[in-house]
């Protein structure tokens, strides 16, 4: 029997468990279907080998493939925080304030005012879980269960000042202070237990691999295991996590009856050793090229989803929230703006007169409009910081890309097409106004604020450049 492993950001997540009582529903064969949400961490466009990877082997997600929809242009934020914002409110980080990665010693993370997804499926009668990362905030007024969740098992923090946060939770054990295969297992049975807990209604299952985050620490079982080194290891880790998901569907007869999605948070992180792919896009995490927020997207529900099917139209983690309301008979939130839309009629092979998006805008930085992407702010390689990122080179604002002809965004067009840039700046600009003027905040804990945090950056910026200068 294998077992797996769970790679984890040195000191960042505590594993607890929370489980609580739901109650038990009946649901027929034509009932909601079944969700399953599968979300890896800091994986590439190009290490499956659906996508193209010849030195990774993934069948398991490959199956996902063969028997659902391959989504080739579903866009997600260029870091781990902001994504898991997206899926949560169906809305573009930034408006709900968390922009950036989430900390613990800034003090925020998720409103309390969000609505979000599993808060919706849960009053529409379906029992919800979550399995992993949560990474939107890790404070207790942060916690999964207080944000529509009926159990939680994951990983929040590893220090003892949140332990002594949760003295109402068990703790299972710390995360060490590098990543460890010896947790993959315990994920991997918790999303099964889960599932069969609730085989007799409606579930929701929200389950955030933390793979394949560096470090890469892959269980022995995976160690050598593909032809991409540790990286690829822990890849084919996951594709085993997901297996053992799908085969549990198929042992209760569950599988007609449910909606299985697989994507990524972000694009690789490419200034390491032995990184994983972009495939045929432009650089990888922390940038908004293709390769940062462009991601790998499977979505499987058998007998409504054609099978081998690909859709190449503009898609993105912001619409999980009004699909799933559209399948479970949620409404989705009328009160403010949400950004995603229903793409159940891509899934059903349903005749659309026109694109669900004919726009993607990452707010304030680029603007893809049909084949046409605009950089509205400089992009550098591997984002801020260009650390062994030597012979990447940026691109300016101003820059304009066909994707249609150029996937790799490697020629700037913009002075062969200036009236492209002049349309693409104002719709971004038409779309600034919108956004600034319904944005919401982030959720703080007491004592802390946005001046504390920006205090504390800048004390962490100072004594990391005294460091730098005495060394």
């Amino acid at each position: 029997m294998n077992n797996t492993a769970v790679s984890m950001i040195a000191g960042v997540w505590l594993a607890v468990i929370l489980l609580q009582s739901v109650p038990t529903t009946s649901q027929g064969a034509d009932g909601p279907p079944n969700i399953i949400f599968i979300l890896s961490d800091d994986q590439g466009y190009g290490d499956l080998s659906c996508y193209g990877s010849d030195v990774i082997a993934t069948p398991n997600i490959d199956r996902l493939c063969k028997e659902g929809m391959k989504f080739e242009s579903f866009y997600v934020h260029n870091r781990c925080s902001p994504t898991r914002a997206s899926f949560m409110t169906g809305c573009h980080a930034g408006r709900t304030g968390i922009g950036n990665v989430v900390y613990r010693w800034e003090g925020n993370g998720i409103n309390k005012d969000e609505i979000t997804v599993a808060e919706l499926l849960k009053e529409s009668g379906y029992a919800t879980g979550i399995v992993g990362k949560w990474h939107l905030g890790e404070w207790d007024a942060f916690n999964p269960i207080r944000h529509g969740f009926d159990s939680f098992f994951g990983f929040l923090h590893s220090d003892d000042k949140t332990k002594a946060l949760f003295k109402n939770l068990e703790v299972v054990e710390k995360v060490k202070t590098q990543t460890d295969g010896i947790h993959s297992p315990k994920l991997l049975q918790a999303g099964i237990d889960f599932i069969k807990e609730h085989q007799d209604e409606p579930f929701f299952l929200y389950y955030a691999s933390p793979l394949p985050h560096t470090q890469w620490n892959p269980h022995p079982d995976f160690v050598g295991s593909s032809k991409q080194g540790t990286y690829g290891d822990v890849v084919q880790e996951i594709d085993w996590q997901v297996g053992g998901l799908l085969d549990t569907l198929d042992e209760l007869g569950l599988t007609e009856n449910t909606l299985v999605i697989f994507t990524s948070d972000n694009g690789p992180q490419l200034n390491v050793d032995g990184h994983g792919s972009s495939g045929p896009l432009r650089d990888g995490k922390w940038t908004n090229f293709e390769g940062g927020i462009r991601v790998p997207c499977l979505m499987r529900w058998p007998g409504k989803i054609l099978a081998g099917s690909t859709n190449d139209e503009i898609t993105g983690i912001i619409d999980m929230l009004p699909t799933f309301c559209a399948l479970s008979g949620a409404e989705v939130p009328t009160d403010r703006v949400i950004d995603g839309k229903n793409i159940l009629p891509y899934l059903l092979g349903e005749k659309v007169e026109s694109s669900i998006h004919d726009t993607f805008v990452v707010p304030g930085s680029t603007i893809l409009h049909g084949d046409w992407k605009l950089l509205v702010k400089d992009q550098n390689p591997g984002g801020n910081g260009n650390k062994g990122m030597q012979g990447r080179k940026p691109a300016k604002a101003g820059s304009l890309f066909n994707l249609k002809d150029d996937l790799g965004e490697t020629t700037d067009v913009s002075s062969q097409h200036p009236e492209m840039v002049q349309q693409l700046q104002q719709l971004m600009t038409e779309y600034m106004e919108e956004f600034n003027a319904n944005k919401r905040p982030i959720g703080w804990v007491k004592g802390y604020s946005e001046e504390r945090a920006n205090e504390t950056k800048r004390a962490q910026r100072e004594t990391k450049a005294e460091k730098k200068k005495d060394s």
